[in-house]
């Protein structure tokens, strides 16, 4: 039995880390030059290998232990609770002890991963000119892309037109094979890769579907999460995404961008096929809605038909599982996102187009 005001002095304690770690993410948003040596660079890096050194080697999520610990606290914050005479001393009690907590989580999130926010510009560091796409290079990029995914999946399963619907063509050792292609593509453009990210299934099926999220990077464990219900060729990207976030990019258009590009060329054809799939959906929403009646009319009909069935079983897939409050979901992470600094909010995720146009040009 914790000694009276002892918790009451601790929930003081996350109040104020909380804050004063919010006070400090301001700031460090005026010096990004500064966060990038420092902690992105430095700092976070020696938390990559603290995690991955310990829970890392874990042989299930952390996920489950993180929230198995917010149940813990809850119970324990109702058995040690104080003789209260009145309402209002409960009603106060309850408030700063969850006060206390949620303080030390938001410290945590920013100190362990979230300071990423605020480091340079990804696309400064590569040198990348990233403009709006002209709706012509849209529908340009559109045809050719549907041109080279017809070529992998024939290379895959020749003219055969059935959905892909099972993970017989998965690589061995999946998680340490796209970690790999991640790692090894941001090595090449000078970004280190400290520690040994992981990207586990969460299960039931249907978790992370339920807020609108088919993987999440989880900063409090240091691990990416990905659905377990998402379609077989949708979870090898979901997983690059995820671990990408991992080594301390925060833009989701980065993340999607870093997918895409570190495993679209790809020597396996399927792993390939899977980046360029996510990609192609990406661009071809882009494209519809850029001029719905030219792609009812004029586009769709000349996609390859294994291609919409590939599309169609996802679709499929993905019908099973309901989101909850999805409106809710959407506008509380597109505030989140803008009060991170990515102005785009939600529309970030589509910042891959601009990206892939801009390394294109580059290179």
């Amino acid at each position: 039995m914790p000694k009276r005001g002892s918790g009451r002095f601790r929930a003081v304690l996350g109040i104020l880390f909380g804050l004063g770690t919010l006070l400090l993410n301001i700031l460090a948003h005026q010096s990004p030059a500064w966060v990038e040596r420092w902690y992105s660079r430095g700092l976070f890096q020696g938390i990559r290998y603290v995690l991955d050194g310990s829970t890392g080697r874990l042989p299930f999520p952390v996920f489950y232990l993180f929230w198995l610990g917010v149940v813990v606290f809850a119970v324990c914050l109702y058995l040690w609770r104080p003789k209260m005479a009145t309402f209002w001393t409960k009603v106060g009690y309850y408030l700063v002890h969850l006060a206390g907590f949620a303080g030390l989580l938001v410290g945590l999130f920013f100190w362990l991963w979230g300071f990423n926010y605020a480091r340079l510009p990804f696309e400064t560091q590569l040198g990348l000119d990233v403009q709006p796409v002209e709706t012509r290079v849209l529908w340009q990029e559109l045809r050719t892309e549907t041109r080279v995914l017809d070529s992998l999946r024939t290379i895959l399963v020749g003219n055969d037109t059935n959905a892909l619907n099972d993970q017989a063509f998965w690589p061995l050792q999946v998680e340490d094979t796209i970690r790999v292609r991640v790692e090894v593509w941001l090595n090449a453009q000078g970004f280190p890769v400290g520690g040994r990210v992981r990207g586990r299934f969460i299960y039931p099926a249907g978790t992370l579907f339920k807020f609108g999220a088919s993987g999440i990077y989880w900063p409090f464990v240091g691990e990416g999460n990905i659905e377990g219900g998402l379609h077989p060729l949708r979870k090898l990207p979901a997983m690059a995404h995820e671990m990408s976030h991992g080594y301390g990019f925060c833009d989701e258009g980065v993340c999607n961008f870093i997918a895409y590009i570190a495993c679209a060329e790809d020597s396996n054809v399927y792993i390939a096929y899977c980046a360029r799939l996510d990609y192609w959906s990406t661009l071809s929403h882009a494209c519809w809605q850029s001029d719905p009646q030219e792609y009812e009319q004029s586009f769709k009909p000349t996609i390859p038909a294994g291609i919409l069935a590939d599309k169609a079983a996802i679709r499929k897939q993905n019908s099973q599982y309901k989101e909850l409050a999805p409106r809710l979901r959407y506008q509380v992470y597109d505030s989140y996102l803008k009060a991170q600094g990515i102005k785009a909010g939600m529309l970030n995720y589509d910042a891959v187009l601009m990206l892939v146009q801009a390394w294109r040009a580059a290179r």
